[in-house]
């Protein structure tokens, strides 16, 4: 059995069409050429088969019935958009950790003429004049603006790490509020794709959305998109869904002990509020900055303990001094403490009467300076602690940053990967477009041939004998 000439017109017809869609694909890619998150498209073409009759005696035609458009792909991969999931994580994570180190250095300005360094060397240097000239109201008076001055520096410091801390935690209640205005995001896209994959419909723009809420999610978090047969896609957090379907949880922070939360308020076996264990993006960075272990409470650490050192080192030496009147004589009562400390860590000079400086022992008289030389001495063994201490802060932040810098060409490196695979080239649409229309044209001609032969076949065919 032979081909009917009207199945050649079905053939070109079917060729017509997947052009078409060939060519409005590509209008599609080259529109959103420039659009982030886009993925390329591309028409997923099928040849269909001849038609095969059944019955005593089968037989086939022979050629097929043309092509069909099976469906429209993405030029994506799970495998490399998971990659960059996990690189834009890290990369949030050591972000909010250099950011906080750096932070840190910029309120210490060490080394600097307005360093603490500095501060701590001016004030032993004026107790190591105040011995020189023992009761010389001079001397006693830049002594205490000295200490004045050291113990504003030290004051101001604190407060601005504690800024700092509170800053932090005012992004982290901020990010946590994103992550749950993005989940919700996630399960409306969620729905849209079912929805739209049960009417037979493209859900390749939702995905396109739908990859971008889960790499924002992932720079926050750190957690795994996990994609569903249906089309979804579940988001997990330390293991447990975020999102489910059209399903949330949401997050929120601990004010008591400063630690992300599920919103339902699970409970650990001290029956303490489960924490949601972010371990990646830049909530969980500034849970570790904000840690007890972390920078700014080291920094803290590390002001405090100046503090006390100065404060003990100065009053302890000065419970061994006396002080003497005017006329040289050894006064009875004992000299004041010269540094007091708040219960907040905030460092006070006590004294404002250069003459209730203590510089001299019992018996040494009016002229004694050793007092004063004691604690002047004791510079060195509080600035070689607080160099310490400025090196560990140095140390850290340059790993900090150099672990940062990886991490930033690791998440250049999977982005590139991403490009490479799903951007749009508008030379390549173009060169595409000219194959397409060529092929529409080719099954046109096809259409006008076959009803040229159509035509020869009705309209001339048995006009013999007329």
């Amino acid at each position: 059995m032979g081909l009917s000439t009207f199945h050649s017109l079905n053939t070109a017809a079917r060729g017509l069409e997947a052009a078409r869609a060939q060519i409005a694909i590509t209008a599609q890619n080259t529109a959103n050429a420039g659009t982030v998150g886009y993925t390329r498209q591309s028409a997923q073409l099928q040849a269909l088969p001849g038609v095969h009759s059944n019955g005593l005696f089968p037989n086939a035609t022979g050629a097929g019935q043309g092509v069909e458009v099976a469906g429209i792909g993405r030029s994506a991969s799970e495998l490399v958009n998971r990659q960059v999931r996990g690189a834009v994580a890290q990369s949030g994570y050591l972000q909010v950790n250099a950011q906080a180190y750096s932070g840190i250095e910029d309120i210490l300005r060490e080394p600097g003429d307005n360093s603490v360094s500095s501060a701590v060397n001016a004030y032993h240097s004026a107790w190591q004049d105040f011995g020189n000239n023992p009761g010389d109201t001079g001397a006693g008076t830049a002594l205490l603006e000295a200490a004045k001055s050291l113990a504003s520096r030290l004051n101001n410091d604190t407060q601005s790490l504690k800024d700092q801390r509170a800053t932090q935690s005012g992004e982290l209640q901020a990010e946590v509020g994103q992550v749950n205005s993005l989940a919700e995001q996630l399960a409306v896209i969620n729905g849209a794709i079912l929805n739209t994959g049960a009417t037979g419909g493209s859900t390749n723009e939702l995905l396109d959305h739908r990859d971008q809420m889960a790499e924002q999610l992932s720079s926050l978090t750190g957690g795994q998109l996990r994609p569903n047969a249906n089309g979804t896609a579940d988001y997990l957090v330390g293991g447990n869904a975020l999102v489910s379907g059209e399903i949330i949880k949401p997050l929120e922070v601990d004010s008591e002990t400063s630690t992300v939360v599920w919103e339902h308020r699970p409970v650990n076996a001290e029956g303490n509020p489960a924490s949601a264990g972010i371990d990646g993006g830049s909530i969980a960075g500034r849970l570790s900055v904000l840690s007890e272990d972390g920078p700014l409470a080291k920094a803290l650490e590390g002001y405090s303990k100046l503090t006390t050192d100065l404060a003990e080192g100065t009053n302890g030496a000065l419970q061994k001094a006396v002080l003497y009147g005017p006329d040289g004589q050894e006064l009875p009562d004992a000299p004041p403490p010269f540094f007091t400390v708040g219960e907040d860590g905030t460092l006070s000079v006590a004294i404002t009467d250069p003459s209730q400086i203590g510089h001299a022992q019992s018996g040494g008289g009016a002229l004694d300076g050793s007092i004063a030389d004691e604690i002047s001495g004791l510079g060195a063994s509080v600035s070689n602690s607080w160099t310490g201490f400025v090196s560990g802060v140095g140390s850290a932040s340059r790993s900090a940053l150099n672990g940062l810098s990886l991490s930033v060409g690791t998440e250049s490196s999977a982005r590139a990967s991403q490009q490479s695979m799903a951007s749009v080239d508008r030379d390549e649409e173009a060169v595409n477009l000219v194959t397409f229309q060529h092929a529409y044209q080719a099954s046109a001609r096809v259409l006008t041939a076959v009803d040229e032969m159509l035509d020869t076949l009705i309209n001339r065919v048995g006009l013999v004998g007329r």
